[in-house]
């Protein structure tokens, strides 16, 4: 199985509900290329907040100015649940990017700008991050050896010398 390059993207969302995020993680190939695309499912960290509760999205990978790798997202469409239309409609929510996150190579940190609608309601920033692995679960594998000795030792059992 050829490796990938796991990263992350995280949209600031604090316009709308303070410390609120949409994030995802994304799979690269292991040498990205200029083209490249990847889905990405995004959920918002405070779910009770939007509808839907998660979004599908398509990452791609550009060529960055002068160089280097820029990375956008497809536009986003959600509802703020506790937005209002009038006199400036927060509730209907239309992310797109406006200025790229920028890598160097893979994995890497970068952060862009996005805004909701065009005159914008607000302009945030998008963060493109190695997405942390989770370390295999060892915790687990302890009580199955200690189950697998205790059983082990009931069906060995060991031989008594016999008398003459």
């Amino acid at each position: 199985m050829p490796a990938a390059i796991l990263e992350t993207i995280s949209l600031d969302l604090s316009a709308l509900h303070p410390g609120s995020t949409l994030s995802g993680t994304f799979t690269l190939s292991d040498s990205p290329v200029v083209g490249d695309t990847a889905p990405v499912v995004l959920s918002f960290s405070d779910p009770s907040d939007y509808s839907p509760t998660s979004l599908s999205a398509t990452i791609s990978i550009l060529s960055g100015t002068p160089s280097g790798f820029a990375v956008d997202f497809t536009p986003l469409a959600f509802t703020n649940l506790s937005g209002v239309v009038t006199p400036i409609n927060t509730k209907d929510v239309s992310l797109t990017r406006f200025a790229f996150a920028v890598c160097s190579s893979f994995p890497c940190t970068a952060s862009g700008g996005f805004q909701d609608r065009s005159p914008a309601v607000f302009t945030a920033t998008y963060t493109i991050s190695p997405a942390s692995v989770p370390e295999p679960a060892y915790g687990l594998l302890l009580p199955v050896l200690l189950t697998g000795l205790a059983f082990g030792r009931r069906l060995v059992r060991p031989t008594g010398r016999m008398n003459s």
